[in-house]
């Protein structure tokens, strides 16, 4: 069978490297990039009371699961803020806070 495109590596390779430019998006100096929730891709948390958990946020919602435990999706409360009533995250990509059920918010750092 023949492929129709003369250089298919090529095309794939230039849409890595344009993909892997817009990831490196530089700062001036003694500026950092903005602390935000990325739009696509997990987030593995390591939390103060050793849970861990892997976070993607997705639209209006974190999908959430916990090593070792149950998995859930949280809506969107607020700004950077998700609950179902039981569970709750919230802060940023570098830093949350985890709370289950009524007990005091848990500290964690994002991978």
């Amino acid at each position: 069978m023949h492929n129709s495109h003369p250089f298919p590596g090529r095309r794939a390779a230039a849409l890595l490297l344009a993909l892997t430019l817009t990831a490196c998006a530089t700062y001036p100096p003694g500026q950092t990039p903005p602390d935000r929730l990325p739009t696509h891709g997990a987030i593995a948390y390591n939390c103060a009371n050793g849970a861990q958990l892997m976070v993607e946020y997705a639209g209006d919602e974190a999908r959430v699961a916990i090593l070792g435990g149950p998995s859930m999706v949280l809506p969107q409360t607020g700004e950077g803020a998700y609950s179902n009533g039981r569970y709750a995250l919230s802060g940023s990509a570098a830093n949350a806070n985890w709370t289950v059920g009524r007990s005091a918010p848990v500290g964690c750092r994002g991978n």
